[in-house]
């Protein structure tokens, strides 16, 4: 199994149903939208292939007694999924969300771009990621976030929809060098790099073993050699979605990265380190967690190799 092409963005609706979603969000705002979501995600939650995508996590997660538990917390994670997808598209239709992040946050960010390391900033694939990294202008730094485009992707992003420049720079990580360079030269410019530290593109050696929800899954450790190469402080953080239009900031304590030379066992703690704080977020938000595909299956598959 090749991970990018089974674990990155692709839209699962046509461009057509994309469009006329956003044309519900033009006339009646988030309102209409959420509205029709009702039905759109219960049809989509009766065919099985859609409903085996979050199977693993559901099981995992919620341990449902039966078929119908096990529907309802299927259909309550799309919706939400939904409605983090219905916000992003109104954010660059209608211009309007609610990003709260404390005082505290802001001058602790600060803080680290003042160090002139830069920053890497480690998110995953839950919340309102898509979101939040449209309104960090309050960081006033560049900011870089390593992404694939899957090209079969019909979802429009935040900029599209405005027909202006995105406030960051994509840096491609399905390129021959993964990405590494242009990450290393923004962070010694002292800007932010903010990376989805839950998946792993290319080779799947390339990753280490850690426990995630009492199982076995694997995180790139590159981000950590990265950091310790460069001397940029670490730090994770989440985007939860809040309600109609908000989303919020969880931010973990940031953390420098030891060189401990090429072995990635030795990054294994940082990796696990990520993992306990996406745990702490799943337990808190658990039906926020928008990775599609069976990450400990993927683990087991990729050690069969």
């Amino acid at each position: 199994m090749s991970t990018l092409e089974e674990t990155t963005g692709r839209s699962i609706a046509s461009r057509l149903k994309h469009q006329f979603m956003y044309a519900l969000i033009f006339i009646g705002g988030r309102s209409l939208a959420y509205a029709f979501l009702y039905p759109l995600v219960f049809t989509y939650c009766l065919y099985p292939s859609l409903r085996d995508k979050s199977r693993a996590y559901i099981m995992r997660r919620f341990s449902p007694k039966n078929k119908w538990e096990f529907f309802k917390h299927t259909f309550r994670l799309n919706l939400t999924f939904g409605r983090t997808l219905v916000d992003r598209a109104a954010l660059g239709i209608l211009g309007k969300t609610d990003f709260h992040y404390t005082l505290q946050t802001q001058q602790m960010c600060k803080k680290l771009i003042a160090q002139g390391k830069g920053v890497l900033m480690l998110t995953a694939h839950v919340g309102c990621w898509q979101s939040a990294v449209n309104c960090m202008q309050f960081l006033d730094r560049p900011m870089n976030i390593l992404y694939y485009h899957n090209p079969k992707d019909n979802d429009k992003q935040v900029a599209q929809h405005r027909g202006e420049k995105a406030p960051f720079t994509l840096i491609n990580p399905a390129s021959p060098t993964g990405g590494v360079p242009e990450m290393i030269s923004a962070l010694q410019r002292g800007e932010i790099v903010c990376a989805m530290a839950d998946r792993v593109f290319g080779n799947p050696k390339n990753a280490v073993a850690v426990q995630f929800l009492g199982g076995t899954v694997h995180v790139p450790y590159s981000f950590y050699r990265l950091a310790a190469a460069t001397g940029a402080p670490v730090l994770i953080a989440f985007f939860p979605w809040k309600g109609r239009g908000k989303l919020s900031s969880w931010v973990f304590p940031p953390f420098q990265v030891k060189d401990e030379g090429p072995a990635k066992e030795k990054y294994q703690i940082y990796g696990q380190q990520f993992v306990d704080a996406l745990t702490q977020f799943c337990v808190k938000y658990p039906y926020q967690f928008f990775n599609y595909f069976n990450w400990w299956e993927q683990h087991a598959r990729a050690n069969d190799k």
